[in-house]
């Protein structure tokens, strides 16, 4: 509260996910703004993955605003089989229902928070979509830690 837009800057928004791993499925990376030490070991990491000697934001926000499912952004898809591949943190969805990866399970993902946690192989066994852009998933695979909602401990 009682903050402002730094610099007044176009194109800055204000967003509020239910944890980073949401936000990060979304197409977003940490706010340098409000998280300035997370956001630039992002920004690090994905120069490591990228091969780019000095990242830097912009290039990163470009790139994930390609791969954003809300910018036209097509998610592969994954069979269940495939899903040890993938990092903690990723997101995948069958239909409407949404399911963040931790520790070898699926923790089925609401507004309110995470459900239960099932086998991989309980997911019906017909392909997923990967929410999670592409070049998040090489930063998570790069050892990026992103912080979980509370009810994801459950």
């Amino acid at each position: 509260m009682g903050r402002n837009r730094p610099g007044g800057k176009a194109g800055w928004t204000e967003l509020f996910f239910l944890d980073e791993v949401t936000a990060l499925a979304a197409g977003h990376r940490p706010c340098f703004f409000c998280r300035r030490e997370r956001a630039s070991d992002f920004v690090r990491r994905f120069g490591e993955t990228s091969a780019i000697a000095e990242p830097r934001a912009p290039m990163l926000d470009k790139r994930l605003h390609k791969e954003r499912l809300a910018s036209g952004g097509q998610p592969p898809t994954v069979k269940p089989e495939e899903l040890d591949a993938l990092p903690d943190g990723a997101m995948v969805a069958d239909g409407n229902t949404a399911y963040a990866l931790r520790g070898g399970k699926a923790l089925r993902w609401s507004f309110a928070g995470y459900g239960t946690a099932a086998a991989f192989g309980d997911l019906g066994g017909r392909p997923l979509r990967l929410l999670t852009p592409a070049t998040t998933i090489s930063v998570l695979r790069q050892g990026y830690a992103p912080a979980w909602h509370p009810s994801a401990e459950a």
